[in-house]
């Protein structure tokens, strides 16, 4: 009797290790929240995850908004009834928006004339509270020349760090492109530069990402800074400025380099830091712990605790994903990022979930199943990742967009998505079921054996 069973005991127990190794599970709750007649988004996220602070051009409140990029934010304590404020309304346009934990300030750039500070509409960059959403208090942080800016604010709402090639402080003359601390609270030298360029060489440089508090600013540069040699090959290196504060005096910086790139083939880009300013998540295409020869961009996780001695973990493979910039939680437990690649993509772009507790052996999920050439960009979410925000111009809950503008949505992570693994490694109960298998496959196979001598 129990081998006549043993072929559907085998047939069964394959089965289950076919279903444990799909990680069958349903997708994450989607809500989108703009629905206008232009285009919305760079969604910045609240660390506390009550709003979102967007860029849109279209008339979300009404009033008769004409085409240009405004500033509005969206009270999502309802997520499913988002309250919209729209905080500037201008002939000008406004860029790289960021915002505090507790949705109270903001800080980016506009050519705008919001304080009269800037009547030559030139590109400046701003400080605002929004305790009131409905009437904002600006303050213009830059403007005594022409200037491409960018910046953004602290976790606390007290800090703006800013890249301006404008003297702030003095220090500038030759209107090289610097780092500079803003610091609301000091009202005599509100301002501190954080690098020094001698000569203006035009190195390439990013937009810079600040902590909670302000102490760590982290941003990438090719420039060779003072002290000379750090970078002589012009590689883009991720750079720390570990800034320390002493009213009336200005804020001050000691500067760390955290990569080694031996030349400009080599580039750090997208660096998303936690609340405390010692993880650091990046891309790059540099082969940085030996996992990454083939040279493709790919996430990697740093621990900068001590910036002297940074540890780096690869995250991602650019074999089974693609990945330019990433999201990290307030604990380094978990990070998000867009893919593209087919053989997790259903055919478009998606969002995925990365538990790194353990960096050396992430867990994958792919938390949405878009469909083919849906286009994805600009990951933003709370402290917890709670939910994740992002923008499209894909029609993702059909019949929600069929204009196709850009829309900003969220998505919902808690028990979702389509469990994978990195190299596609059993865990222990896959290898309990593959033993199973194995042993139910030799029992039949010496059954079938023992019947055929028998016979």
């Amino acid at each position: 009797m129990v081998i006549k069973h043993i072929p559907a005991l085998i047939l069964f127990s394959v089965s289950l290790l076919i279903s444990g190794l799909a990680y069958s599970q349903e997708a994450c709750e989607v809500v989108q929240i703009t629905n206008g007649d232009l285009s919305s988004g760079d969604p910045a996220v609240c660390g506390n995850g009550n709003g979102i602070l967007f860029i849109s051009r279209a008339d979300l409140l009404n009033n008769g908004h004409p085409d240009q990029e405004d500033l509005f934010f969206a009270d999502i304590t309802d997520p499913f009834n988002p309250v919209f404020y729209q905080l500037t309304n201008t002939p000008e346009n406004e860029r790289g928006p960021s915002i505090s934990d507790d949705c109270r300030e903001i800080g980016f750039n506009s050519n705008s004339d919001l304080t009269g500070g800037n009547p030559g509409n030139m590109d400046q960059m701003f400080y605002a509270d929004i305790s009131n959403p409905n009437a904002p208090v600006f303050t213009q942080l830059t403007g005594v020349s022409p200037s491409s800016v960018s910046g953004a604010v602290s976790g606390n709402g007290t800090k703006v760090a800013i890249s301006t090639a404008e003297d702030l402080t003095g220090m500038n003359p030759d209107g090289s492109r610097e780092y500079f601390i803003f610091d609301s609270n000091n009202a005599v030298v509100p301002f501190g530069q954080l690098t020094d360029d001698p000569t203006n060489s035009g190195s390439i440089t990013s937009s810079p990402i600040i902590d909670a508090n302000g102490s760590r600013v982290v941003f990438t540069s090719s420039q060779d800074f003072v002290p000379p040699g750090t970078n002589l090959n012009g590689g883009r290196q991720l750079l720390l400025s570990r800034i320390s504060y002493d009213s009336p005096n200005p804020p001050s910086s000691q500067l760390f380099q955290l990569t080694d790139f031996p030349s400009n083939d080599f580039f750090a880009q997208g660096p998303a830091i936690t609340p405390d300013g010692n993880m650091i998540l990046f891309a790059t295409n540099a082969n940085i712990t030996g996992g990454n020869p083939d040279g493709n961009q790919d996430l990697f996780l740093v621990d900068a605790t001590n910036p002297a001695s940074p540890v780096f973990n690869q995250i991602t493979r650019s074999s089974e994903f693609t990945a330019s910039t990433g999201i990290i939680n307030s604990n380094a437990s978990l990070i998000s990022f867009i893919t593209a690649n087919p053989h997790f993509s259903f055919g478009g772009e998606q969002i995925l979930l990365a538990d790194i507790i353990d960096p050396v052996d992430p867990v994958f999920t792919i938390l949405t199943n878009f469909p083919v050439g849906s286009d994805l960009d600009d990951l933003a979410s709370p402290n917890q990742f709670t939910f994740i925000a992002f923008e499209s111009d894909s029609d993702l809950i059909p019949g929600g967009n069929t204009d196709e503008n850009n829309e900003i949505y969220i998505l919902f992570p808690d028990d979702c998505g389509f469990l994978i693994r990195r190299n596609a490694i059993p865990t222990l109960s896959e290898w309990g079921l593959i033993a199973m298998t194995a042993v139910l496959g030799i029992i039949g196979v010496l059954a079938v054996r023992r019947r055929n001598a028998a016979a």
